[in-house]
């Protein structure tokens, strides 16, 4: 990426969103003022300075995170007038950064996050497809902008909002603020609410692989509620179940990343991961099955309500497959931290809307297939022809057999859970209120990558659909092909 001088048009498209958008209460907003309260105070004295970056053709994550290192150090050093430190903002835009790539921005922010945070400062992401939620209404995707951008300012008091759930991040919030609210001063009670419930780090141990590991941390974690050793392994295996599912989401958004890159050697590498993590979560249903009915029984009444079927990084999950019906968000309404994060994944596109979106620019499938109403056999006979590609040496058919082998790890996964609960429990309710058996029966008939599947069934005698047939068409063009079929 380069620096560029800004045209005239971008920072008049870019000023105008400032100005009638984050400078203006919005409806959706769940609360009074404007969007962003620092933005008129900041316009007023000055404070906001405009640049403009190109991205390359091959730009990537690494690229967009070494650029925007770059101007926060120039942040950094800019001279700022006496007493408006607190107002100076740099908002950077990005030029040239093709749409299916915006996510890449969402990714740098993140990698960012931390490294800014340490030097006392924010980074946020904008751009049209921004799945930030917001605070009071984390239903209200607040972060989306007219054209990519980033912006760098100071950490501010209000910032607790955003920095409550990660407790290396609240760490150096509490540095800066937390005198504010030990010394018995005026603070809303929301802020007092998130910063009394933040997570804090453990002291260091001195020993490395505890403090590594947070061992010590992890072992207090392991609390069961009652004496029966049966639920110790059932305690045991659902926090580590936990870890797994933040472990397989991550591996399913690099392989977003990948594909944003137009890299799908990384996508299928990081999507190998994830189906290997769904492997390893199938067992934990191999030692819950050692479980008897008596002793399930013996702790179940110590569950309450308590169900895998709340599990928050799972349905954050889900929502990475595109597999999860956006109402069940709805079921984290009002838990600090949680809500918000639930929401951004279920704004977030899919590792499927993604892969779906390579087919366009690869040429095999039209934009308007994608639309509101979704042509379920166009998208069928994409793959189908992919599949006729004989050679495994096409990174398109690789790429594919990537995506099912995370498909079908992830339809194993919820076989077994199936399987496990039957034999368990038979045919009673579940304990979060659900049929049980039944609905996880319903829940496992449906796959991720519905079309994926489908295509199947479209390949013998090389027919689409049993009525008409696709003429052959290069799948993966190499150095020397047509660009046109690439841009879709």
């Amino acid at each position: 990426m380069q620096m560029i001088e800004s045209t005239s048009e971008d920072q008049r498209v870019a000023e105008q969103w400032i100005r009638e958008y984050l400078a203006r209460e919005h409806e959706d907003l769940g609360r009074g003022g404007a969007v962003c309260p620092f933005v008129g105070p900041a316009r007023e004295a000055g404070a906001i300075r405009m640049e403009s970056l190109r991205a390359e053709p091959a730009d990537g994550t690494d690229e967009l995170v070494g650029s925007l290192r770059d101007r926060m150090q120039h942040f950094r050093d800019l001279p700022v007038p006496e007493g408006k430190e607190p107002l100076t903002a740099l908002v950077v835009l990005i030029r040239d950064l093709p749409r299916h790539r915006w996510r890449l921005l969402d990714r740098a922010q993140r990698r960012l996050k931390r490294e800014a945070v340490r030097e006392g400062l924010m980074v946020g992401q904008f751009h049209p497809d921004c799945p930030e939620p917001a605070h009071w209404n984390p239903s209200f995707a607040v972060s989306r902008s007219p054209l990519p951008l980033v912006a760098v300012r100071h950490m501010a008091f209000h910032d607790i909002l955003f920095l409550h759930a990660d407790p290396v991040l609240f760490a150096e919030y509490r540095k800066r603020f937390g005198i504010r609210y030990e010394d018995g001063g005026k603070v809303p009670q929301e802020f007092r609410t998130l910063y009394e419930g933040a997570p804090r780090l453990p002291a260091p141990t001195g020993n490395s692989y505890i403090d590594y590991q947070s061992v010590t941390l992890l072992h207090a974690l392991h609390q069961p509620r009652t004496a029966h050793q049966a639920e110790s392994s059932f305690y045991l295996a659902g926090q580590a179940k936990e870890l797994l599912f933040s472990l397989v989401l991550e591996e399913v958004r690099a392989a977003q990343e990948g594909i944003a890159a137009d890299d799908l050697g990384r996508s299928s590498w990081h999507m190998r991961r994830a189906a290997a993590g769904f492997r390893l979560l199938g067992e934990f249903w191999e030692l819950l099955s050692t479980l008897s009915p008596a002793e399930f029984h013996s702790f179940r009444d110590a569950l309450g309500d308590a169900s895998g079927n709340g599990s928050y990084k799972y349905r954050e999950l889900e929502f990475a497959l595109g597999v999860a019906a956006p109402s069940t968000a709805a079921t984290y309404e009002g838990v600090p931290g949680v809500e918000t994060e639930v929401y951004r994944a279920l704004h977030d596109a899919s590792v499927y809307d993604d892969a779906l979106g390579l087919l366009v620019r690869r040429g095999l499938l039209s934009a308007g297939a994608l639309g509101p109403d979704r042509d379920a056999r166009a998208i069928r006979d994409a793959w189908a022809r992919i599949h006729r590609e004989k050679s495994v040496s096409s990174g398109l058919l690789r790429w594919a057999e990537s995506l099912m082998d995370l498909a079908q790890a992830f339809g194993r996964w919820r076989s077994l859970h199936m399987l496990t609960v039957e034999r368990i429990i038979g045919y009673k309710p579940g304990t979060g209120g659900t049929t049980g058996v039944a609905w996880l029966r319903h829940v496992a008939s449906q796959h991720a990558f519905p079309e994926l599947w489908e295509a199947r069934s479209c390949l013998e005698g090389g027919t689409t659909g049993g009525d008409h047939a696709f003429p052959p068409s290069p799948l993966d063009p190499g150095p020397g092909a047509s660009r046109k079929r690439e841009r879709g």
